[in-house]
């Protein structure tokens, strides 16, 4: 049996990887990222390929496969099993920060866990993107997914973001409402300026990771 947290070393290890390869993407399909953040299945697949690679380095032996979208799942959903456990990847791409787009996203790991979860060790690994706008719900995506504002506040004022709290966040969404209640949050930023080498701020990766068996 792998234990949690060894799972959640394998993820951590793989998103580390994983934002090289947005930069490469990135550089890639600009402006299309640019103006609107990558394809979901970009985001997805790239990030699956990572954790496959990751596992098998560890000696498993794991099957991949994309579950089929239905009327209630609007993103790519991908499924990583192993004997022991299994690994649900979302990719979700945040062209709005409002309210909908946000719910629909808790939507669909709500239900990840009503068509996914069978019992046996289960893990969600979400991955988002969002390029900031001048909007208000767009300057409360960070404090929503976290719980809090970063701590790095002013370097997002530099770059002329006013990062803005929230009232709610995506943990307490899950857990009210689909008593999802254990979860590990995170913010990104992949993207460096070729010039400076210095992190571009206004492009926010965000990933997260559920054990739903908990």
């Amino acid at each position: 049996m792998f234990s949690e947290q060894l799972i959640s070393d394998f993820l951590s290890t793989s998103i580390e990887q994983f934002q090289q390869d947005c930069s490469k993407l990135c550089a890639q399909h600009y402006p299309t990222v640019h103006n609107r953040g990558m394809r979901e299945n970009h985001l997805g697949k790239a990030l699956c390929r990572r954790i496959m690679a990751t596992l098998e380095q560890a000696a498993l032996d794991v099957h991949f496969s994309q579950h089929k979208n239905d009327e209630q799942v609007s993103q790519p959903v991908f499924v990583i099993e192993s004997a022991s456990f299994v690994i649900v990847v979302v990719a979700h791409r945040l062209l709005s920060a409002n309210k909908a787009c946000r719910q629909g996203l808790v939507n669909t790991i709500a239900n990840v866990k009503s068509t996914l979860f069978k019992g046996q060790p289960t893990y969600v690994v979400v991955v988002a993107d969002h390029w900031f706008d001048r909007s208000k719900a767009s300057k409360e995506i960070p404090a929503w997914w976290l719980g809090r504002l970063p701590d790095s506040t002013d370097e997002y004022a530099k770059e002329g973001i006013k990062l803005l709290g929230c009232t709610g966040n995506v943990a307490e969404h899950l857990r009210d409402e689909h008593q999802i209640s254990h979860g590990e949050y995170h913010i990104h930023h992949p993207l460096k300026r070729e010039t400076n080498n210095k992190i571009v701020h206004r492009y926010l990766l965000l990933s997260a990771f559920i054990p739903l068996h908990k």
